[in-house]
């Protein structure tokens, strides 16, 4: 009897181990996940979920983009929806849905981490839009957005939305809205001074 318990205990023990190091070697792995998920993508731990990899389109790193480590890296915003920075290369770029990528300099680039883990949290900014009409029919678009990082930090950046007229409003030239940034001392002043 003695000899059933321990033999029982020892083969639970060896798959108990067996189990870790099999978890340990997976989460090693890299992963090249696409900068553009599927919404119902974009919340699923690929390393616990390794049947999802190829649904989603996301793949193993190659040891040759792992040695170049180039590989895109994204985090979602909390507002407005659909933004994303993307860490490629070493330089963040800001996303909006259907604008050109905008490039975040300074010390944010140092402070913000794209691990696994991180990937799956949202990025809880402030985002603060306004839309003035002056008495002419001139429309100003503007906002603010404050972006914390993980070591602690906020980081303002102010931009405007340019408005479309004449030849920029047909179908080639509005794909992409080009968004300018902005000093936040002119936004904050154009608010003060609404």
């Amino acid at each position: 009897m003695k000899n059933k318990i321990l033999l029982s205990s020892c083969f639970l023990a060896i798959s108990f181990l067996a189990g870790c190091a099999g978890s340990s070697a997976q989460k090693g792995e890299e992963l090249v996940i696409p900068t553009d998920l599927p919404p119902i993508c974009r919340d699923i731990d690929f390393v616990a979920n390794p049947d999802m990899r190829e649904v989603c389109g996301v793949r193993k790193a190659s040891r040759h983009n792992i040695a170049y480590k180039n590989i895109p890296q994204q985090r979602y915003l909390i507002k407005p929806s659909e933004t994303s920075i993307v860490k490629t290369n070493g330089k963040l770029e800001l996303r909006f849905q259907n604008s050109l990528p905008i490039y975040l300099e300074g010390p944010i680039a140092n402070e913000l981490e794209f691990s696994q883990e991180k990937r799956l949290e949202r990025i809880k900014n402030t985002y603060d839009y306004h839309e003035i009409t002056n008495k002419g029919s001139e429309r100003l678009r503007i906002f603010k957005m404050g972006i914390p990082t993980d070591k602690g930090n906020k980081y303002d950046y102010c931009f405007r939305i340019p408005e479309k007229k004449g030849n920029d409003r047909t179908r080639s030239k509005a794909m992409g809205v080009n968004i300018e940034t902005m000093s936040c001392t002119e936004f904050d002043r154009i608010i003060a001074n609404r």
